[in-house]
């Protein structure tokens, strides 16, 4: 087992490292560069599809395994998953060339949730609550299509949704090795796919994932987790996702409330992310990359170690460590406000007489997009 997944994992990687400098070649032959505005935290042209790399190294080694390992690894049980994946995947690499309007999207990732949850893809307890199957598919469904726009929102700086992405993968690969082997599986393969993409992503970036590698990414992460296990995992499995993807889920979260405060649409955007806050208290892109990377190391640890106790003493650390993040992400918005008064009153003070303050005029302080 250990040594198929090894083997296939390799393959992934390798595709994937090949495949990116080619995509990068086109890419530039062809001007396919990510665009730049106020909200961008980058400078220069820089290619935006290195999502068909990794998704496609994923997918290839994946029938792979399946063709040559399907006493494990069954086609049919994937199929599902590689369609709605795939369908995620296409619209978001045509958002990077055509920026869809939100509508548009989000009816994709509803075809693709609904195609998980007609699977039979869903949280079935909390805790040991078990959920009655309208709100048990009603839940689900929110979870999918909310973590797809949540990693989707966490791609600002060079490898972080990468970054998250593949420890968020690992972890999962870990809990589900000797409970359940296809997640098992796909969590390693295309955690290997995404690390060779990583390569070329990590700071500075030489190519971005784009919407349609953010997206993808989110969908898997989402849905993975909803595979069945054993008793062990699925008792605080609620629990447990939520605290791995509370990094993005909470940015997410707070964007929604703060746009819902401005009176915006909550699919206008802004600079006002977690990542753009971390910049206005002084760190750069490497540094926000490995403490955020830090963090998530910390609560994939964390969730690893819950499987070994006992339900109800799992359930109060990962709910303690939530609130402890939680708790941080209050402190960095108060923190934020700091800084950018701190910012306001220099430009202010800068500014020279007769002319209007830029304090109005400058969405990088005021956190949003006038357009």
């Amino acid at each position: 087992m250990y040594r198929m997944i090894l083997k296939y994992s390799l393959i992934a990687f390798s595709i994937s490292v090949l495949l990116i400098p080619f995509i990068i070649f086109i890419c530039k032959k062809y001007n396919w560069y990510d665009s730049v505005n106020s909200r961008k935290v980058h400078t220069g042209n820089i290619p935006r599809l290195g999502s068909i790399g990794f998704v496609s190294a994923f997918i290839i080694s994946l029938l792979l395994c399946c063709h040559f390992n399907s006493n494990i690894v069954k086609l049919d049980n994937v199929i599902p998953l590689v369609v709605a994946g795939a369908i995620i995947f296409i619209f978001g690499v045509l958002d990077d060339f055509f920026d869809l309007n939100a509508k548009m999207k989000l009816a994709v990732q509803i075809i693709a949730t609904l195609i998980m949850l007609a699977n039979g893809n869903v949280i079935r307890n909390i805790g040991a609550f078990q959920l009655p199957a309208p709100l048990a598919y009603v839940l689900s469904f929110l979870w999918i299509c909310g973590v797809i726009n949540a990693f989707n929102l966490i791609d600002g700086v060079d490898g972080l949704c990468g970054g998250l992405s593949s420890l968020i993968l690992i972890t999962f690969a870990i809990i589900y090795m000797h409970t359940a082997q296809l997640a098992a599986v796909i969590c390693v393969l295309l955690a290997a796919a995404v690390i060779g993409f990583l390569v070329y992503n990590k700071p500075k970036a030489s190519i971005f994932m784009g919407d349609g590698g953010s997206q993808f990414l989110g969908f898997m992460i989402a849905v993975i987790p909803l595979y069945q296990s054993t008793s062990s995992f699925e008792y605080n499995k609620a629990f447990s996702i939520v605290l791995l993807t509370c990094i993005p889920v909470l940015d997410t979260a707070t964007a929604m409330i703060r746009r819902k405060m401005q009176h915006r649409s909550f699919f206008s955007p802004d600079r006002a992310h977690l990542h753009h806050k971390l910049m206005n208290i002084g760190l750069n892109g490497v540094q926000i990359l490995c403490l955020l990377l830090s963090v998530q190391i910390l609560l994939c640890t964390i969730v690893c170690l819950t499987v070994l106790y006992p339900h109800v003493i799992a359930s109060m650390i990962i709910c303690a460590t939530w609130l402890i993040v939680v708790g941080l992400f209050i402190m960095l918005h108060y923190l934020n406000r700091k800084a950018l008064l701190k910012i306001r009153k220099s430009e202010f003070a800068n500014d020279e007489p007769g002319k209007s303050s830029t304090i109005e005029l400058n969405p990088v302080i005021l956190g949003a997009n006038k357009n």
